[in-house]
C-alpha cells in the first residue's frame, strides 16, 4: 500500500518539479547563451552517517546510478544545472534492538545491509572555465530532492544481553549465537522517509572531441541533510560500542534506553558521460 502511495507521490512531485524547473530554465536560456545536454553513468560508494549513537557505520558498499544532465548557461562560464539522477545507495550499519520475536528479555546486535534507490531532481550552480586546449574544467554546488522508490535490506542478529529472571539484571550473553546464521531479507519502506533533501558538491572536466560533443569526467559528493529514518526504534548505544541503560523511576531497575534511529546516507560518485 505504501509503495503505491509512493509511486503516486513520485508522479505528482515529478510533474510539479519538472514544470517549475522548465519555467526557470526557459527563462535562463532565453536570457543566456544556450544549454548543454548530457547522459551519465555514476558508480558510487554509499555510506551511512550516524547520529547520537543510535547506530554505527560498519562499512560502505558499491552501487550504481545513471542520469540526464541539463545545463542552462546564462554566461559563457556560469550555468544552472539540473536533470534527473537515478541511483542506488546504502551502507552497512549496526545497532542494538530488543528481540521481540524470540526472546522479549534479550537485546540483539543487528547488522543491517541497506539497499536504497532514489530518483533525484538536482538544482546546482555550475562554474566553468573557458576552453583550454579542448578541455573545460567545472565545479558545482547545490541541492537535490530525492524520492525513495526502493527500500530493502538484509539483517543479521546476534544476541548480546539477556535479562536474568532471578535478579532482574541485564547480563552479557556469553554464548551468543547469530540468529539466524544467514542474513534475512526485510523491507525498510516503513522505516525510510519518502523524501531525501541532499547537498551536492562536484568537480570535473569535459574533453571536446568533435563539434559540441565532449567526454565528461567528474567526482560528486551527495549527502542527505536530514534524518532519513522514520519509526525505527532501537536501543541507545554508547561511544564504547555498548548498550546504554537507564534506571526505571518506578522499579529502580536498569532498563535499555530506547531511542529513534537518527542518521543520514551519502555517496561519493564517479561521473562518466557524454555532453552534447
Amino acid at each position: 500500500m505504501k509503495q503505491s502511495h509512493r509511486f503516486l507521490t513520485f508522479l505528482s512531485t515529478t510533474y510539479k518539479g519538472v514544470g517549475l524547473g522548465a519555467m526557470v530554465l526557459v527563462a535562463t536560456v532565453s536570457l543566456g547563451q544556450g544549454f548543454h545536454l548530457g547522459l551519465t553513468l555514476s558508480p558510487n560508494t554509499g555510506f551511512a552517517v550516524p547520529r547520537d549513537f543510535s547506530h554505527e557505520s560498519v562499512s560502505s558498499s558499491m552501487h550504481f546510478g545513471y542520469g540526464f544532465i541539463f545545463d542552462a548557461k546564462f554566461t559563457e562560464t556560469y550555468a544552472i544545472g539540473t536533470g534527473i539522477n537515478v541511483f542506488h545507495t546504502g551502507g552497512v550499519i549496526a545497532y542494538f534492538a530488543s528481540n521481540q520475536a524470540n526472546q522479549p528479555s534479550a537485546i540483539d546486535r543487528v547488522e543491517l545491509t541497506q539497499r536504497l534507490q532514489y530518483v533525484e531532481l538536482p538544482l546546482t550552480f555550475k562554474m566553468r572555465t573557458k576552453e583550454i586546449g579542448y578541455t573545460t574544467y567545472w565545479g558545482q554546488f547545490g541541492l537535490g530532492l530525492g524520492l525513495n522508490v526502493r527500500a530493502e535490506g538484509a539483517e543479521r542478529r546476534t544476541t548480546v544481553a539477556l535479562l536474568n529472571d532471578s535478579t532482574q539484571l541485564w547480563e552479557p550473553a556469553l554464548n551468543a549465537a547469530v540468529l539466524p546464521e544467514s542474513p534475512t531479507d526485510i523491507s525498510l519502506v516503513e522505516q525510510t522517509r519518502l523524501f531525501r533533501p541532499a547537498l551536492i558538491v562536484g568537480l570535473g572536466l569535459e574533453r571536446r572531441f568533435t563539434g559540441t560533443t565532449a567526454l565528461a569526467l567528474g567526482i560528486r559528493y551527495n549527502v542527505g541533510i536530514r534524518n532519513q529514518y522514520e519509526d525505527l526504534n532501537v536501543v541507545q548505544g554508547t561511544e564504547a560500542d555498548g548498550v546504554l541503560y537507564k534506571t526505571d523511576d518506578g522499579t529502580m531497575d536498569l532498563e535499555p534506553q530506547a531511542v529513534g534511529m537518527s542518521g543520514k546516507s551519502g555517496q561519493l560518485e564517479l561521473l562518466v558521460g557524454l555532453m552534447f
